[in-house]
């Protein structure tokens, strides 16, 4: 709520306490541009019940119940998720604990700005599952023994990629942002649909369509919307890249499970199982990096999914 306006020729501040006329922007008088002072324009939150958000599905479902030893179910949901605060924010103790509110990058200002797709967004989703008790056909004591009694079960699940929010934590330099951040630039000429072409070899996004959202001693701020809203030293704006412009990788998987069932009494039985937790060992990717400072910035690190898990287990009913 302490953020530091932009001063303009055309629309000075004149600082409170100092008198001092202030009409160009730089680092360092992002504290006598403050509306209050004694305190950083980074460092004072402010908690609002102002964020906004919409949903909107279409959701179908198959199945069919259990007869002749099979059970099939199938749901599929189309979804949109609209908001302008998803992340956990400000909170007691640390950022995310206490309160259920969530924290904006770039203009503290202005929360439309903020609006997107929501950071939990999953555009498609789809799951499947089925149980089958395999019929026998087999004859004969020995054969039932062997052949009989035989379940097969899976859960399929294939989904769209969480978005991806591209941000600069020195961003908004120029507003006193310090702590907060805010998201670049787009690249002269660039575009998402650039960002998603000629991507190089081991990155998931092209990293040349961001670049910070500098703006050297000079030059007016894009976002002030004002030519007499000059610069006194390099700094950096709030950038023109959207909240949640890319959307990270897909991600699917399919447990399988195979059983059997050996009678000993008509009381009493013995079922053997196998579970396959992600059966073909499908690697999920994560998220790539984010953040335009990284040195991996563009690349996905690390996988959402676990490796093919074999469990085994006996159990005696009784």
């Amino acid at each position: 709520m302490n953020q530091a306006p932009i001063a303009s020729l055309s629309h000075p501040i004149t600082n409170a306490v100092t008198g001092q006329v202030i009409t160009d922007n730089t680092i360092e008088n992002t504290f006598l541009r403050a509306p209050m002072q004694g305190v950083g324009p980074g460092s004072l939150g402010l908690n609002e019940s102002t964020a906004q958000s919409s949903y909107h599905s279409l959701q179908t479902t198959f199945s069919r119940r259990f007869s002749l030893g099979l059970q099939f179910s199938a749901s599929y949901t189309f979804s949109r998720s609209i908001d302008n605060a998803t992340n956990p924010g400000w909170g007691a103790g640390a950022r995310g604990g206490g309160f259920d509110t969530a924290n904006l990058l770039g203009n503290q200002l202005n929360d439309r700005a903020n609006r997107g797709i929501s950071d939990f967004d999953c555009t498609h989703r789809f799951v499947a599952s089925s149980v089958w008790d395999l019929p026998a056909f087999a004859h004969g004591s020995a054969a039932r023994v062997l052949f009989a009694n035989w379940q097969l079960s899976g859960i399929l699940t294939a989904m769209s990629g969480v978005p991806v929010d591209i941000i600069d934590p020195a961003g908004g330099s120029l507003y006193g942002l310090f702590g907060v951040g805010a998201r670049p630039n787009w690249a002269p000429g660039a575009n998402r649909r650039s960002a998603l072409s000629n991507i190089p070899s081991g990155y998931y996004f092209n990293p040349a369509a961001f670049v910070p959202a500098t703006v050297q001693p000079g030059e007016p701020i894009p976002s002030a919307h004002d030519p007499t809203a000059l610069t006194g030293d390099t700094g950096t704006d709030i950038g023109n890249v959207g909240r949640n412009v890319l959307r990270g990788p897909t991600q699917s998987n399919l447990d399988f499970s195979v059983g059997k069932r050996f009678a000993l009494t008509e009381s009493k039985d013995l079922r053997f199982q196998a579970d396959f937790f992600n059966l073909l060992n499908h690697a999920n990717h994560d998220t790539p990096v984010s953040d335009i400072n990284a040195g991996d910035f563009g690349k996905t690190l690390s996988f959402s999914s676990s490796p093919r898990i074999i469990q085994l287990s006996l159990k005696l009913n009784f």
